[in-house]
């Protein structure tokens, strides 16, 4: 049976609650909490970037997974959705555009970048 997965753009790209929810938790630490979870995030996208022909899909689904997990806990709601697909097609073992998939994860990417920026994280 086909997994129907909902519009990424019916995601938000960042989820104030989440953010709110890390002030309270973490306090002052919260800005640094929230940008170590953005340069994992950017780690792992240079990752797949630069994988290769011969980069085993088990690599492949970790990264998407991380990815996945790292913008739920910073509230990059379709960032973590766009992974979620790729991480899902990566089990499942379907084939897809990785490169279509990682430009729309990389264009997402900038708009939670840009989403924090305004934010007053201190």
């Amino acid at each position: 049976m086909a997994r129907i997965e909902p519009d990424p753009d019916s995601q938000l790209t960042l989820d104030d609650s989440v953010i709110e929810r890390l002030k309270q938790d973490m306090g002052e630490d919260a800005g640094m909490v929230i940008e170590s979870y953005v340069e994992s995030i950017d780690e792992f996208l240079t990752d797949i970037r630069n994988r290769t022909e011969m980069t085993p899909s088990d690599d492949l689904h970790r990264w998407a997974h991380t990815i996945k997990s790292s913008a739920a806990s910073i509230g990059a709601m379709r960032l973590a959705h766009l992974a979620a697909q790729m991480e899902n097609s990566y089990r499942d073992r379907v084939g897809i555009d990785v490169g279509a998939q990682l430009t729309s994860m990389q264009v997402e990417y900038r708009r939670v970048n840009a989403s924090l920026e305004q934010l007053d994280l201190d």
